[in-house]
């Protein structure tokens, strides 16, 4: 061979890569360490770290709920714990304290926890498209999301277990002072009980990671593009669950009106009327788009803010939706509560007064629910905010005025605001109604009706601040780019 033809004759390697061959002594590129096809979804992790970085306002409202999450129920799985190593009435108590009202704190923390780490992901449909577009496969997506939401809850209910191991003792203090346990038990909660608290908090806020996405990472990229801009039908899954807990709670008012309400045990109404209002009002937050979709177009206003809210109101119900299941909550489970308390008290004042331990305990549930469902309105219109600040900076770029879009934020919390606290009227009544007819005082109590207004103000006001403090933040100076 000469010299001239061996120069010019591609090497080993070339010919090799050319023939579509991986190189001698190297490994395929498609295949991780650890068996064959192990590479075969491909490895998407790296992208996590960047992602919660720019997503700091939406990741942050998720990680709170985490956080005050784990704070709001800890110490209610500790109290269960203690339960175990005391006796008597005291196991009794600690029972209840930490099984009847840490058990609904549970469903309330659970749902919100759900509704915002939804309301994140969902929020991310265009990230998810564009991904999709340039050829990751749907099961990297949603290993992508699984992996960002691990992260976070994971950091956010361990760091939520300090300051629910000082509630706990805090908690048990303030029974022994109370007497409603005595002095000599001593705080046996632990690790066991706050590990239980993380493992199944994070375990739900990854599965609402898991569903939130599904549907983006799985129709074709032109559907899942589409998908903002359809008109939003609400999923059989989602009707049937808000039905099973409205007829629920309905049931439990029923059952109050025909069967315990006829108890000798005046207190056996009591845990059946209680149960509705929480019952019927996370039913109704779990139809909240569309009930929000159906009478957002009731409401009437002029001027262009009012015709943008409304607008949008209507159109995209499913994202402010998220704004109005807490208010329903916060309304529905505070006005029940508190005057099925006002009944207690009132009607059990000729019959030695009411249960110092009953009251304390109702005080507690409405303490709980109120403080967390205000805490879900904030970081709901946060995150909504947050999300639509390239929308809203592009009605600006097109001529509205910034005050303009702005005023459209606080109308739409408006809106939500007064749609919540009407629902959650509604809700309330299954339980003051029937409990008001089974102490003797009719369907309409003989008095503390000014709760229902108070409180209804109220969620409306949070809803209504906190949704101005997010349009605040909104930018619109420099150049289409920014902010």
């Amino acid at each position: 061979m000469s010299a001239a033809r061996t120069a010019t004759r591609p090497s080993k390697r070339a010919r090799r890569a050319a023939a579509g061959q991986a190189p001698v002594g190297t490994r395929p590129a498609n295949r991780r360490p650890g068996g064959p096809g192990g590479g075969r979804l491909g490895r998407v992790g790296w992208l996590a770290r960047p992602s919660l970085r720019h997503r700091p306002a939406a990741f942050l409202a998720a990680a709170l709920t985490v956080f005050l999450g784990t704070v709001v129920i800890g110490p209610f799985a500790t109290m269960i714990e203690t339960a175990l190593h005391s006796s008597g009435d005291d196991r009794l108590a600690l029972l209840i304290m930490g099984g009847v009202v840490g058990g609904w704190g549970l469903v309330i923390v659970l749902f919100s926890l759900a509704s915002t780490i939804g309301i994140t992901v969902r929020q991310r449909t265009d990230e998810v498209v564009l991904l999709r577009t340039i050829g990751a496969a749907g099961a990297q997506v949603r290993s992508l999301v699984r992996g960002e939401t691990l992260a976070m809850a994971s950091v956010a209910a361990a760091l939520g277990a300090v300051p629910a191991w000082f509630g706990a003792r805090a908690l048990l203090d303030a029974l022994r002072s109370g007497e409603v346990v005595g002095d000599d038990v001593r705080f046996q909660g632990g690790a066991l009980a706050l590990l239980a608290t993380v493992v199944a908090t994070v375990l739900v806020a990854r599965l609402a990671a898991s569903v939130a996405v599904a549907r983006a990472s799985r129709a074709p990229v032109r559907e899942a593009g589409a998908e903002q801009v359809r008109e939003y039908r609400m999923p059989r899954w989602r009707l049937i669950a808000a039905a099973t807990l409205l007829l629920y709670g309905l049931g439990f008012a029923v059952v109050t009106m025909t069967v315990t309400g006829h108890s000798a045990d005046p207190y056996d109404a009591m845990m059946t009327a209680g149960n509705a209002c929480v019952m019927v009002s996370i039913g109704l937050a779990v139809a909240a788009p569309g009930l929000l979709k159906r009478f957002a177009g009731r409401f009437r206003g002029r001027g262009a803010a009012a015709e943008l809210a409304l607008s949008n109101a209507a159109r995209r119900s499913q994202l402010l939706s998220a704004t109005l299941a807490p208010v329903i909550v916060l309304t529905g489970s505070s006005i029940g509560t508190l005057m099925l308390v006002d009944i207690d008290v009132r009607s059990m004042a000729g019959a030695g007064g009411a249960d110092d331990v009953t009251t304390l305990l109702n005080v507690v549930v409405v303490v709980m629910i109120s403080l967390f469902a205000t805490i879900m309105v904030v970081n709901a219109w946060a995150a909504a905010v947050a999300h639509r600040r390239a929308e809203l900076r592009r009605l600006w770029l097109v001529g509205a005025r910034p005050r303009t879009v702005r005023a459209s934020v606080v109308v739409e919390s408006l809106v939500t605001g007064l749609l919540g606290a009407g629902l959650g009227v509604a809700a309330a009544a299954t339980t003051v109604v029937p409990f008001s007819w089974a102490r003797g005082e009719g369907l309409v109590p003989d008095g503390g009706l000014w709760v229902a207004p108070a409180v209804a103000a109220v969620a409306i006001g949070v809803a209504v601040v906190s949704a101005t403090a997010a349009a605040r933040r909104v930018r619109f100076s420099g150049g289409p780019t920014s902010g």
